[in-house]
């Protein structure tokens, strides 16, 4: 291996500094050593973050109708607190065929990201859904009426959960949780089950660090013109071109746009 560029040792050395203060950032946080406003306005989770082994961020296909930009944030979410994200696309048996969730499940998987197709009712993938789950503790997230309890339920039948249906008015998922519960599945196989979740708020985050948690803007940014750059209308910026050809996500890239406006 040939010696290194100045220029890619500074990269590196940025790297290196951004990553270390985020985390020093993040050690703050779960030592409490940060203001009340700002603690108070933390996801529930973010608390929970050291104690879990995984995410599984479940979506409905259908009714309600699916999220993506809340499935990213989630996957954010992960990103920030260093824990892996299993992403579980549910309702499937709803759909007329299976080709709009592989379509979407391929843009998750082709960025690293494990994805389930489930449905509780047909039983189609409970069995990968139970292999997930086994000898961890997971994190159970989602918009409301996605299907959370009606898994576990398929999963575990004596759990005995229960279920409510989504509005025909609105379309839109009933609390089925309304508080943190911990489900024990086996002695070694537990799942904390939030209540379902619209807006995840990410008050310590700066919009300059947005580009951090989106784990495919990593390797096309090295060859952006500016160490700095946020991938949004600077020049000869590489995460745009690797937009323009494809090798990113549109719907990826549109929620990471949404999740810079939210951020100060």
């Amino acid at each position: 291996m040939g010696r290194l560029t100045k220029r890619q040792q500074k990269r590196i050395n940025y790297f290196l500094r951004e990553k270390m203060e985020r985390r020093q950032k993040q050690d703050m946080i779960h030592k409490g050593d940060v203001p009340k406003f700002i603690e108070r306005h933390m996801p529930y989770i973010r608390k929970l973050a050291r104690n879990l082994d995984q995410i599984l961020i479940v979506g409905s296909m259908v009714s309600p109708e699916l999220k993506p930009g809340l499935i990213d944030r989630f996957l954010v979410l992960g990103e920030i607190e260093e824990i892996p994200s299993v992403i579980c696309l549910n309702k499937v048996d709803l759909l007329k065929n299976l080709t709009s969730a592989e379509k979407i499940a391929a843009v998750y998987r082709n960025i690293d990201y494990p994805v389930i197709l489930t449905s509780a009712k047909s039983g189609t993938g409970l069995e990968a859904l139970r292999e997930v789950l086994q000898n961890k503790r997971t994190a159970l997230v989602g918009h409301s009426g996605v299907g959370k309890s009606s898994l576990l339920n398929a999963v575990e039948p004596h759990l005995q959960i229960t279920v409510n249906e989504v509005s025909k008015s609105t379309s839109k998922g009933k609390h089925t949780t309304t508080k943190v519960r911990l489900y024990t599945l086996n002695p070694t196989t537990e799942v904390v089950d939030l209540p379902g979740i619209k807006l995840i708020d990410f008050i310590d985050i700066h919009r300059d660090e947005a580009r951090f948690f989106f784990r495919e803007f990593e390797a096309p940014s090295q060859y952006c013109k500016f160490r700095d750059c946020l991938h949004i209308s600077e020049k000869d910026c590489a995460v745009k071109q690797a937009l323009d050809e494809g090798t990113i996500s549109p719907t990826r890239y549109k929620s990471y746009l949404n999740f810079v406006e939210t951020l100060n």
